[in-house]
């Protein structure tokens, strides 16, 4: 058995250990109601704007100080500077196609994340049809007025390269 002494003092380290422990400790786990939203920005807002190519209102799905990271690309900071390549790289293209759809929604309820797949395809007059699918991890942080918006992206293809396909 142990002394007073030591059972005093595994159970100070106990108490210690638990105070210190921060899984979970503060912060609710997402409501119904914050997974609706996170599903509404990526899967339909994010979605409808990337194909009207309304730079202006995707930049509203992201915080000033968002940061994407596309594999084989140097990380892109700040929302502006990641619309702008967005339109520099998909503006010019007669994108016909884009849905993402969430895999997974978990989190917080200040700080959650997005798992899902994408596919896209472009298609233009005289070219071959080109399309491509992968994956992405968004990490997005709620905002004073219950909005949820975009800070860290993830993007990357199940290929190396999109798919062009036979005219």
């Amino acid at each position: 058995m142990f002394s007073p002494k030591t059972l005093t003092s595994l159970l100070a380290v106990v108490v210690a250990s638990a105070a210190c422990y921060g899984g979970g400790q503060g912060a609710a786990k997402l409501s119904d109601q914050d997974v609706a939203a996170i599903n509404k920005v990526m899967e339909q807002d994010f979605t409808q704007y990337m194909m009207a190519d309304d730079w202006q209102s995707l930049g509203g799905l992201m915080k000033a100080d968002a940061v994407i990271m596309v594999f084989g690309e140097p990380e892109a900071h700040g929302s502006s500077v990641i619309l702008e390549a967005l339109e520099r790289n998909w503006g010019v293209l007669d994108m016909t196609k884009f849905e993402q759809v969430n895999t997974k929604v978990d989190g917080r309820s200040d700080l959650a994340y997005a798992r899902g797949t994408y596919s896209l395809a472009v298609e233009m007059e005289g070219v071959p049809r080109i399309s491509d699918t992968g994956k992405y991890l968004v990490i997005l942080e709620k905002q004073a007025d219950g909005a949820w918006l975009m800070s860290t992206i993830n993007y990357s293809r199940n290929a190396a390269k999109p798919t062009v396909e036979d005219m």
